[in-house]
């Protein structure tokens, strides 16, 4: 290999999507070079613009040798250390330091505490880098990377202390608590509610369970065995509340198929640390979302348009019946309020038929996929043209009278907006290699043995920019009422899966197969299979 190099390092931090960059001359082979926020400030300054975008133009690629030069790069680097001289030197880090080359421990000291506590905001529109101060969303300083006359302005160190590095670690040290419960086995609900680590008060919500209910669910979770946190994020909450945290991770284990993300609410109580659930009184998320299509029934087959959107997931099951119950006050959660980037005046969402979450109001059919919108303007749809990379949606969750039942609403970050159907090919989605019924092709004259007992096998073909996620099957009758449906989470490197089906009742005159794969920023694309008589 022949230097310059470009590295780039693209993903989720917590909810958050990131791309950093890093460079690195003929000199650098065989050493240490780092990519972090701070080596993708950088880039983005000799590139003179944000690196994310220099770099998109495939045009700029034949230009690394004459901009990443040994010179370029070593004045970059002084010019952002010195800029980070006030955060550098509140933490105790050695003005020797190289930002680009010197290696670092991830151990939330040093270098890495500063990384901990300065957070890095990119904006790709105006070109100008914010860094705040993690814990408060006090910003500490700005960068606009298109000129260099404010590289000798120097960030302030507000808040950042050797003292919030300290408390940063007792974070996340409550999270390697919560880890170690799951460490060889299951916990007990005693030692759950004994080890210190949660927050067993009235004040305790994890999508509207209490904590009594959220014990007991935790203390039946063999899939947790092994329980791991990775890519953490830490923000204050929407209303920069004092002693209140918000931590998002990654969550895996000894089951391979358990991947997943994890909000959780934190307090300080007495000097301590505890986690408080999630603080939601429902079970929500946000995700890009686009879904493929086919059918097939007596007359034919055929494939049905792309459908491409924001997917909006409400489950409020679990506060209602605390409220049903007598546990929790207010009325239960009967519909919700989407606000946010491309959802104009907001979206509405009402209780959905024979499922516990909300759907899309005014659809005739349970779908929680708000559609891109088309030349055909409807209320009820998002214009992606509008969304953007790590935006932020408020759901307000009302009760049936149509009053809040979560004040002001719960903000929801979107890590990847979605893409345009316009850019969508069937080749970015999976495919389906055969779907059998005890051996046999699934045909429509083959529904009626979609039966209690059988077995429906289905393979795959995944693109390489995804990996399988989850993937479930359904029979419903003449009238809509749905027999069974069976669910799977997938191993990311699945081609296959077989479900067995156990229970449900009925002759089936309609079935389906869903299959998601989702790309490194959680964007989820899918593809379905519908037959009917």
């Amino acid at each position: 290999m022949t230097g310059p190099f470009v590295l780039k390092a693209a993903g989720q931090v917590g909810n958050t999507s990131v791309t950093y960059y890093s460079a690195a001359t003929q000199a650098d082979l065989g050493g240490t070079v780092n990519v972090t926020p701070f080596t993708n400030m950088i880039v983005s300054n000799i590139a003179a613009q944000m690196a994310e975008t220099y770099f998109s133009n495939p045009a700029n690629i034949a230009n690394i040798g004459t901009l990443i030069t040994p010179t370029a790069l070593t004045n970059a680097q002084i010019a952002l250390k010195e800029k980070l001289q006030p955060v550098l030197a509140a933490l105790g880090v050695n003005s020797s330091i190289d930002l680009l080359r010197t290696s670092f421990a991830a151990d939330h000291t040093g270098l890495d505490a500063v990384l901990d506590l300065v957070k890095v905001e990119t904006n790709t529109n105006t070109n100008i880098v914010t860094l705040k101060n993690a814990l408060t969303s006090v910003v500490l300083g700005t960068d606009n990377v298109t000129t260099a006359t404010d590289d000798k302005q120097a960030v302030v160190a507000t808040g950042v202390t050797t003292e919030a590095a300290t408390d940063l670690q007792l974070v996340l040290a409550k999270l390697d608590n919560f880890a170690k419960l799951f460490a060889t086995s299951v916990p007990s609900i005693q030692a759950i509610k004994d080890s210190g680590t949660f927050d067993t008060s009235a004040s305790f919500m994890m999508s509207g369970q209490t904590f009594a209910q959220f014990a007991t669910e935790m203390s039946t979770q063999q899939d947790l065995v092994g329980l791991k946190f990775s890519h953490v994020d830490i923000s204050p909450d929407a209303n920069n509340t004092p002693d209140v945290l918000i931590l998002t991770a990654v969550v895996s284990s000894n089951t391979e198929a358990m991947l997943d993300r994890i909000r959780l609410r934190l307090v300080k109580s007495g000097g301590a640390w505890l986690v408080q659930g999630d603080g939601l009184k429902a079970d929500v998320s946000v995700h890009a979302q686009a879904h493929r299509g086919t059918w097939a029934n007596s007359m034919g087959s055929g494939a049905n348009p792309i459908q491409n959107g924001l997917s909006i997931f409400i489950d409020p099951f679990e506060f209602n019946s605390n409220v049903i119950n007598g546990t929790f006050s207010g009325g239960q959660i009967a519909s919700a309020l989407v606000t946010g980037p491309g959802l104009g005046a907001g979206v509405t969402f009402d209780q959905a038929t024979q499922d516990t979450w909300l759907k899309l109001a005014g659809q005739s059919y349970n779908t929680n996929l708000i559609p891109e919108c088309t030349t055909a303007l409807t209320a009820q749809c998002v214009n992606i043209a509008e969304t953007v990379d790590n935006g932020v949606y408020t759901i307000v969750l009302k009760n049936a009278a149509g009053g809040s039942v979560n004040g002001s609403g719960y903000q929801i970050r979107l890590p990847k907006k979605p893409y345009a159907t316009s850019e969508l090919t069937a080749a970015m989605f999976p495919e389906f290699t055969s779907i059998t019924i005890d051996g046999q092709p699934i045909t429509p004259n083959l529904l009626a043995t979609l039966a209690v007992g059988k077995t429906v096998a289905a393979s795959w073909t995944m693109p390489s920019a995804l990996k399988a996620k989850y993937a479930n099957i359904w029979a419903s009758g003449a009238n809509g009422t749905e027999f069974y449906r069976v669910e799977k989470d997938l191993l990311p490197t699945a081609t296959s899966v077989l479900f067995a089906i156990e229970e449900g009742s009925g002759t089936p005159t309609s079935a389906g197969i869903w299959l998601e794969g989702t790309d490194s920023y959680g964007r989820r694309l899918a593809v379905s299979g519908y037959i009917s008589q």
